[in-house]
């Protein structure tokens, strides 16, 4: 008995030590990236006081903001868009100015410029159904101005009033 104790301590001095227990796990790392994008209607579109069927029309790459038309009153719309990224531009633009009051309406058909200042020269962009712009810098925040402009088609059917008619901007940040 005392040669079997003797022989398991001998064999416990050079057994292999256990192996040691092991675990894994994985943290995953992700970020998203975004575009800023912000817009905000600075100006009415106004084509101020018309006479009775009278016409009036404000080049939406003029570079004033008022007597665009001979007009005091008048002026162009106008929408700064915050962005560090490129941008796509969709509208729906009336084709008439409807007078709440009396039903009646007047022709109206819409133009589009963007412009690096508020208030600047713009550059046409051929319409505003649809249309885009870059970014100068991208990942720079940087503003641009949606000018709007148009005409407005008089018609001394359609009496006096107040016509009125919105036009919806979305704007898309894209890279």
């Amino acid at each position: 008995m005392k040669k079997l104790a003797l022989a398991v301590a001998a064999l416990s001095l050079f057994a292999a030590p256990a192996a040691a227990q092991t675990a894994t796990a994985t943290v995953n790392a992700s970020a998203r990236v975004q575009a800023d994008l912000t817009a905000s209607t600075t100006h009415q579109l106004k084509f101020g006081t018309l006479s009775m069927g009278a016409s009036s029309t404000l080049a939406s790459s003029g570079a004033s903001q008022s007597a665009l038309s001979g007009l005091a009153t008048a002026g162009l719309g106008q929408i700064q868009v915050g962005h560090n990224s490129n941008v796509n531009v969709t509208a729906t633009v009336p084709t008439v100015l409807t007078n709440s009051t009396t039903g009646a309406t007047l022709g109206f058909a819409a133009t589009c410029a963007t412009a690096t200042s508020s208030g600047g020269t713009g550059t046409d962009t051929g319409g505003c159904a649809s249309f885009s712009f870059s970014a100068g810098t991208p990942g720079t925040s940087q503003s641009t101005y949606v000018l709007i402009g148009g005409t407005v088609t008089g018609s001394a059917a359609a009496g006096v009033g107040d016509f009125t008619g919105d036009i919806a901007f979305t704007f898309t940040a894209v890279n």
